[in-house]
């Protein structure tokens, strides 16, 4: 077993963070928590969520470019309110874990990516994680060492697990379509109230955009591009480029006046 940022096992890094007071027990999600992954499975993917707290909610900002849309209609609120508390509560520990115990905290995840690729080997499936599910941090350039050699990532080392992310970061998301990130690394671009200029950039560049519609119905196109539905799984790399990733308004979303959710009674579709 391989020894990442010092740490030889996910006991030595938990034991390593339970001293510190940190009480959560994994940094990566189950994939029956979330819906969309679960819909994976049916195509092949175990993939894995990876909860941080949204925007500046933990005292650092982990969303550089959010909206105040995006803020306020945030998945962070979607699912169960019964877990909700206790949700909230363990994202915000990870953040702090990670922001002031990094080598440890980023073990942690090398840990359980290591036994998502085996598990997914006995299974026949193909591994994926999302690094930001409820954030939007660069972690394609957070470095790990991995038997005391420096490698780029996380994403770069585990070459053989798919991360894919959706992001309001347009340096990101060009850099995506301009082939400048890890091979492994699927970036969707986010529509917010106030971006529609790097929208268009995006597009023309042969990426691909999520767009949040009201209604219980996508459109087939948007803005003249082809719209796919973003809400039958979440395994955007098998998406095609150049295109809409259509998703419907949940959670705090279906409430938004803010412009971040298309109105369909409003758009010319």
């Amino acid at each position: 077993m391989a020894i990442y940022n010092g740490y030889k096992s996910k006991a030595e890094v938990k034991r390593a963070l339970a001293a510190k007071g940190f009480t959560f027990s994994t940094a990566l999600g189950a994939t029956e928590s979330n819906p969309k992954l679960v819909k994976g499975e049916k195509l092949g993917v175990l993939s894995k969520p990876h909860n941080l707290s949204p925007a500046s909610e933990s005292g650092w900002n982990m969303c550089p470019q959010a909206s105040e849309g995006c803020i306020a209609a945030c998945l962070h609120t979607a699912g169960n309110p019964i877990y909700l508390e206790a949700k909230i509560k363990a994202r915000l520990q990870r953040t702090r874990a990670f922001m002031t115990m990094r080598k440890a905290y980023i073990a942690l995840i090398a840990f359980e990516l290591e036994a998502l690729e085996l598990k997914a080997k006995r299974l026949n499936m193909v591994p994926a994680w999302r690094p930001n599910t409820t954030s939007d941090y660069p972690f394609h350039t957070v470095a790990l060492t991995v038997n005391g050699k420096p490698v780029k990532s996380l994403i770069h080392y585990f070459s053989n697990i798919e991360a894919y992310d959706y992001t309001k970061v347009t340096k990101k998301a060009m850099q995506w379509a301009a082939g400048l990130l890890p091979e492994n690394y699927h970036i969707t671009f986010s529509k917010s109230e106030s971006n529609d200029h790097d929208v268009a950039k995006v597009i023309k560049a042969g990426g691909n955009v999520a767009v949040v519609f009201s209604g219980k119905t996508l459109p087939d196109t948007w803005q003249g591009v082809k719209v796919i539905n973003g809400d039958e799984s979440d395994v955007r790399f098998f998406d095609e480029s150049g295109v809409i990733v259509g998703l419907k308004a949940k959670g705090e979303a279906k409430t938004d006046e803010s412009g971040f959710v298309v109105q369909l009674a409003k758009e010319s579709v």
